[in-house]
Order: structure tokens, then C-alpha cells, then sequence
């Protein structure tokens, strides 16, 4: 796990299933115009709407294999201090996978410590960004408002910045027979014990609509 991602740990668990309420979808904007507003330094877009149209776009490919070939890579240099190496690995990995959460934190630390203070300030704003998205104000609480999820990284990054650690989790039928991911955890700075209701319909759809291709079968062996 990124060092990054504990420090700002403590800073976004005052946000506990994330209060600040997020709007639907910017009218007329899909997910290449908000992903180019956001690309070119515009991070006061709507996230939600950002994350949701990349579900419904031809782009969307969540839980890719290369998400976890990209982090070792990435936190093997840094584990090595090579800042400066870290960063074409995550302009590689954020080329693959733009939203994955664990790219942007990435990001903050390499640019950070390489100097890029604009580069980390903006990575930085995406990290909180994206992380306010997740959960509208008094969702996650129940089966009936689960919070939407594109990816088991974001499942992840939510409950990890959250500082909750897990106890159990299950699957279930949330409201409109959507299933969810439900998660029994214990915030780590109160000691609260909290249910977290995650909608995984995106990606567990994506998965059935996109099988992954058979093995090859081996060659006949010659006579």
C-alpha cells in the first residue's frame, strides 16, 4: 500500500462514508468530455457523473490485470526511492486505467517528491475528488442506498481512506436486485463498528458481458 495513502488516511476519514452530497450527470457531457475537462486541469467536475459515464462508455474496463503488474512496479521504485522512475510507470498506468484511484495516489507522491508541486496538487484534487464521489450523503448505510462502485479498486481506496479495517464481508441483494459487496468494519480512529453497502452491478455486469477468452488449446502433438 502506497505510504501516501495512510497519510491522507487520517485526513479523509472525517469523511466517513463521505457527507459531501454529489449531483447526477452534467447534461450533455459524456465520459470523454468530462475526462478531457479533467485531463486539461479542471478538478471542479462532477466525479460522480465522471465515474458512472465511464461505466456506460466502450472505454470502460474495470479490475484490469495490468492494475496490479502497474502498483508493484510503481511501489518497487518507490520502495527503492527512484521517484523519477516512478513517473512514466504512472503515466503508463494512468494511460491504462485513468480513474484507478491507486494511480492518482501515486502520482501525488512521485510528483511530490520530485518536485512537481502543480502535478501533485493535481493528482491530489483527483485522489479527494474521486473519493467524495463514491458515497452521496446517507448512502452506503443500508441495502436500500448502496453506494456505486466501478471497480474493486475503488472498493478498496474507499474503505482504506475511510480508515476502517475489515472484520467480514459478504455479498447481497441490495435494492432493484442489485448486488452488492457488504462489508462489516471497525473505523480504526473511533473504534465504531460500521456496515458499508457497496452497488457492484457496474463491474459484476461488465464481467458477464465480457467473458474472459478461453486457453488457447495446446497444438496436437506431431505423429
Amino acid at each position: 500500500m502506497f505510504k501516501l495513502l495512510r497519510q491522507r488516511g487520517s485526513r479523509c476519514a472525517l469523511l466517513v462514508l463521505s457527507l459531501v452530497a454529489t449531483s447526477g450527470f452534467a447534461a450533455g457531457e459524456d465520459y470523454a468530455t468530462l475526462k478531457s475537462r479533467l485531463e486539461a486541469g479542471d478538478t471542479h467536475i462532477d466525479f460522480r457523473a465522471l465515474r458512472l459515464a465511464y461505466a456506460d462508455s466502450p472505454a470502460y474496463a474495470p479490475n484490469q490485470s495490468s492494475a496490479l503488474s502497474n502498483r508493484r512496479a510503481v511501489e518497487q521504485a518507490f520502495e527503492a526511492g527512484q521517484f523519477s522512475a516512478a513517473v512514466p510507470l504512472l503515466q503508463k498506468w494512468l494511460a491504462e486505467d485513468y480513474l484507478n484511484p491507486f494511480a492518482h495516489l501515486g502520482a501525488v507522491r512521485a510528483y511530490e517528491k520530485t518536485g512537481d508541486t502543480a502535478r501533485a496538487q493535481f493528482h491530489d484534487a483527483v485522489v479527494l475528488g474521486l473519493f467524495n464521489s463514491i458515497c452521496a450523503r446517507d448512502e452506503g448505510r443500508s441495502e436500500n442506498r448502496p453506494c456505486p462502485v466501478v471497480s474493486i479498486d475503488e472498493e478498496h481506496f474507499f474503505l482504506v481512506m475511510n480508515g476502517f479495517r475489515i472484520d467480514a464481508q459478504h455479498g447481497a441483494l441490495c435494492e432493484g436486485d442489485r448486488p452488492c459487496n457488504v462489508y462489516d468494519v471497525i473505523n480504526r480512529k473511533t473504534q465504531a463498528a460500521v456496515t458499508v453497502y457497496l452497488d457492484i452491478s457496474r463491474p459484476l455486469h461488465y464481467l458477464d458481458t465480457h467473458p474472459a477468452p478461453a486457453a488457447s488449446a495446446s497444438p496436437p502433438a506431431p505423429p
